[in-house]
């Protein structure tokens, strides 16, 4: 057992902000504890509610550090954001010597390098070029426009450079790998996999469900498809919203949780097309595993997504899944997580595709909705583990090993 060794892991967000990559960092820092290092996590303040966060605090055993962003104060903010972080690094970096450095924010990696950190394990959230395309609000004119551009070309930039500086380099899925492939010329890249937390993710049965909506205020017998993820384009909710009003089902409701710059206009999508008690927007949830558990189906309607958290979620939670495959316009992981006999794959990315698969699963049987939930759960037991993943990160001759097999 190691009792001495520090493993730092960084980002540029953290909880109490919900997502995939704050998912991440505090489950390999619970396995690391478990292990027997002692753990510090740095971010920054930045945070999705609104409240002030401290710079220091202690949970559950693990150290976190925050650094100032001073966000709305232009070029000066942004100046004492970087010194700020760059100080915090520098003076951790010294005063413990982390063993392990666990990096998944191109920024934050610079910063680190530039503090004189040496050895750096890259995981990779995703590719910036990839994302811009999807995410860049067409709508924009003006200045506003061009200082986007420019913030996606410099974070393209930044990216670019922390993939030839990091040591070493992870990523979640084969479709990683190819996007990464694409943006530098290196060849050590790993593809590993995250974990899922099964106590916190957990099928219920259906009596269970009701119970859970009646908590939640959200009481039907319906069949419930639910979405989860920021509202922004990537995701495709647009599509899933127009969808379920395609499909001329009245025992379908749709739910989605997230917050995101489309909320308003989701909500103005739902009034022209009078859906309101049919779609429900319910905003950011701290505890969205209620939420699943009380659904009976997930609907994975991105577009772009490097390997999607919230798929293994609901898959820990036993729910049926509805995706679209990978193509030139959908770059996800879906094929590579999910098996298609056991889940629905549209035929494409539109609305009349999704809508054919909400009519299939408004008709699923419940023995073979039964026979779905008990695969997808299994799959999620024997494929996704955290402490796996933190073993790898570590392992330097797992690694070595993990290669030659590949080859």
């Amino acid at each position: 057992m190691i009792n001495s060794n520090y493993v730092l892991i960084t980002s540029n967000m953290y909880r109490p902000s919900v997502g995939g990559i704050e998912n991440s960092l505090y489950h390999l820092a619970k396995e690391y504890k478990a292990l027997g290092y002692k753990v510090l996590i740095v971010t920054s303040d930045i945070t999705h509610l609104n409240v002030e966060l401290p710079e220091y605090e202690m949970e559950d055993g693990i150290e976190i550090y925050r650094y100032r962003t001073f966000s709305g104060q232009g070029v000066l903010g942004f100046s004492k954001h970087l010194t700020n972080a760059f100080f915090l690094y520098k003076r951790l970096l010294k005063t413990y010597q982390p063993s392990t450095v666990i990096c998944r924010y191109h920024f934050n990696l610079m910063l680190l390098k530039l503090a004189g950190c040496k050895n750096i394990t890259y995981l990779i959230p995703g590719v910036v070029k990839n994302e811009t395309k999807i995410s860049m609000n067409l709508t924009l004119s003006g200045f506003a426009k061009i200082r986007a551009k420019l913030s996606f070309a410099f974070h393209q930039y930044l990216q670019e450079k922390a993939l030839e500086h990091a040591n070493k380099l992870f990523v979640f899925s084969q479709n990683m790998l190819t996007q990464v492939s694409e943006i530098t010329d290196r060849k050590d890249i790993t593809i590993t996999k995250p974990g899922v937390s099964l106590n916190r993710f957990f099928p219920l049965c259906r009596k269970d469900k009701l119970l859970i909506r009646e908590e939640l205020g959200l009481t039907t017998d319906k069949i419930v498809l639910i979405c989860i993820g920021r509202l922004v384009k990537a995701k495709g909710f647009e599509t899933a919203i127009r969808a379920i009003v395609a499909s001329h089902k009245d025992n379908l409701e749709l739910w989605i949780l997230g917050d995101g710059h489309l909320f308003d206009d989701f909500k103005k999508l739902t009034a022209e097309l009078q859906c309101q008690t049919q779609v429900k927007l319910l905003g950011r949830q701290q505890c969205p595993e209620r939420y699943y558990q009380a659904a009976d189906v997930f609907v994975m309607s991105s577009i772009y997504e490097p390997l999607g958290q919230t798929i293994l979620e609901a898959l820990a939670t036993g729910l049926p899944i509805i995706t679209a495959p990978s193509s030139s316009t959908v770059v996800t992981a879906s094929n590579e997580i999910i098996d298609k006999e056991h889940n629905f794959f549209t035929a494409e990315h539109s609305i009349e595709a999704f809508s054919h698969a909400f009519c299939q699963v408004a008709e699923l049987l419940d023995n073979d909705y039964r026979t779905i939930s008990e695969f997808n759960r299994q799959q999620a037991k024997i494929k996704f583990n955290w402490s796996v993943l933190a073993q790898e990160l570590l392992d330097d001759e797992f690694i070595l090993s993990k290669k030659k097999d590949n080859r």
